[in-house]
């Protein structure tokens, strides 16, 4: 049959047999771009589509939220210090090898070296392995302080408390290095989301026995994981059993202990096969900060005083300080008025007090912790941010609630001061982050120009076949090391690395000799290393040529003549 207008000629014909183009059916525009979407992808997107409005806007809000936490990571990601964080990636890279260049304590935490050497195992020796745990861990953590926040109270609490723990300056700097801290509060914090779930009978988690079995075999496995990373973290367990009391049968949490049971066997088989002491780590441990004397003394022989305010210190030294302070106080106060804010408040002191008993509150001669350390006490800011967020929502609402006017937008204006009370410390942090350049981990955020390792890469990747050896102080050439390949592995040089010092052989003519930090503060060790090298200020001989020059002089290399 033809369709055509009776003043032209034909336009369009279509065949009558009702099969279609090409004799294969009838097919809109429209199913066939469906038709072209992948199975999975169609089912995933017919599945949001048949959720309520509501849910729809939660699902976009998580995906925002999410997408956000991962830019704000890739952006200020920090490059390698020769430090803790490198002592932890190479004990990953040469497990089970005994390290000279760390304490036994550290390297004795496989659930953070394990996953680096995973890492590693994928993308080699770089700076991908370097980050991508960490950031794995960071984004954990501030996701799951959403979660708990949205659980506990509403979810403008969990997006602001997010917001606040991801922007604080105690947490920020640890976003992207390899360090036990930060990921065993991740691990905790995943393991109370599972168990709030649990409390609050949420049907992922209960709607059946088996799925209740399986969250807790997964609670179990958080919380054996988090001791593998950080000893102390073990002081926060009794929340999940303070969540679960009276809301999941004694018996059937009997079961989160298989999985802690394997973690403590195979740990201990672990370490009898490898170092002939099941409790190595443990042992380690205790002798550590015992064991002959420290490199600083500033935490030793003080008074009880001293010791127990040292979370205000903490807080104090940040550019946020005043306000986290007031987060503290509200996590105190808050608990006499709400059972929400006494479970955080029991968080923060089940972490607080043995921290700082530990710290040298029991024996200050020998303490086994130096608590000066921000990221010692990573493990209490996810319990004073949503303490602190919800209390803020909790008391706005119940005044709004008291006045008529505003009854029916009590929720709203909680809300709306839940984010506000967020959006000004963390406003205050990153204000100081992105102007404060002369502190030195500010200079080295990949958003603030930080990049002068990676600039390096690219030079050597362009004149890889020009340059054969390459030398650095022992300092500067532990991160070094992961620049002259791939940022995902990939070996584009084949040269040499040598670590030059006074009693080491001299750069020959035709070497390149790479200078670190000489000039700024930076990597301060690295700077005291060529000063001891080619004097203070650092003077390269006027033989050498300089052959590539960072922003800020922040990396130089020169060809030896």
């Amino acid at each position: 049959m033809t369709v055509s207008d009776p003043k032209t000629k034909p336009l369009v014909t279509v065949p009558t047999d009702g099969t279609g183009k090409n004799g294969r059916g009838r097919h809109t525009p429209q199913r066939e771009r469906r038709a072209r979407v992948p199975g999975p992808i169609r089912r995933v997107q017919e599945a949001v589509r048949r959720l309520p409005e509501r849910r729809r806007v939660a699902l976009l809000l998580d995906g925002l939220l999410a997408a956000s936490v991962a830019v704000v990571l890739l952006l200020y990601r920090i490059p390698p210090f020769p430090s803790d964080q490198l002592n932890y990636f190479d004990a990953a890279r040469d497990f089970p090898a005994a390290p000279t260049y760390a304490g036994m304590h550290q390297f004795l935490r496989i659930g953070l070296t394990l996953p680096l050497r995973l890492a590693q195992e994928v993308f080699g020796y770089s700076q991908v392995a370097y980050l991508i745990v960490p950031m794995l861990a960071g984004f954990a953590l501030v996701m799951c302080v959403y979660a708990l926040g949205t659980m506990l109270f509403h979810r403008a609490v969990g997006v602001a408390a997010a917001t606040l723990t991801l922007a604080n300056t105690l947490v920020f700097p640890d976003l992207t290095v390899p360090l036990p801290d930060l990921m065993a509060t991740a691990l905790l914090t995943a393991a109370l989301v599972l168990a709030l779930a649990l409390r609050q009978r949420r049907r992922f988690v209960s709607a059946t026995t088996r799925r209740q079995v399986l969250a807790l075999l997964a609670i179990g496995a958080l919380l054996g994981w988090s001791y593998l990373t950080r000893e102390y973290i073990v002081f926060c367990w009794p929340l999940v059993g303070l969540l679960l009391l009276r809301r999941v049968p004694l018996r059937r949490m009997l079961w989160i202990l298989a999985p802690l049971a394997v973690v403590g066997l195979g740990e201990s088989v672990l370490n009898a096969l490898i170092w002939h002491d099941p409790l190595a780590r443990l042992h380690a441990s205790a002798e550590h900060g015992s064991g002959g004397a420290p490199p600083v003394t500033d935490y030793l022989n003080r008074s009880p005083r001293w010791y127990v305010t040292r979370i205000l210190v903490v807080l104090g030294t940040t550019p946020e300080g005043i306000w986290l302070k007031l987060a503290l106080a509200g996590t105190v106060l808050g608990a006499f008025f709400s059972r929400r804010l006494a479970f955080l408040l029991v968080w923060a002191a089940l972490f607080y007090v043995p921290i700082v008993t530990l710290g040298g509150l029991l024996n200050p001669e020998a303490p086994s912790l130096r608590i000066l350390k921000e990221r010692y006490w990573l493990p209490l800011v996810p319990a004073l941010t949503l303490a602190a967020i919800g209390g803020v929502w909790l008391l706005v609402r119940h005044r709004a609630r008291e006045l008529a006017f505003l009854r029916r937008r009590a929720t709203v204006l909680a809300g709306v001061a839940a984010v506000l009370a967020a959006a000004v410390p963390s406003g205050v942090a990153q204000y100081a982050r992105s102007t404060d350049l002369a502190d030195p981990i500010n200079a080295t955020y990949a958003a603030n120009g930080g990049t002068q390792l990676e600039e390096f890469r690219s030079w050597l990747s362009t004149h890889a076949d020009g340059v054969h050896t390459i030398w650095a102080d022992r300092r500067t050439i532990r991160p070094l090391a992961l620049f002259v390949q791939g940022p995902a592995g990939g070996d584009f040089w084949q040269g040499r690395l040598r670590t030059w010092s006074k009693t080491s052989g001299a750069p020959a003519t035709g070497d390149h000799v790479v200078v670190y930090s000489a000039y700024s503060h930076v990597c301060g060790q690295c700077r005291l290393q060529a000063e001891a090298i080619l004097g203070r200020p650092v003077t390269p001989p006027s033989s050498w040529r300089r052959v590539f020059n960072s922003r800020d002089r922040v990396v130089e290399v020169y060809q030896v003549h």
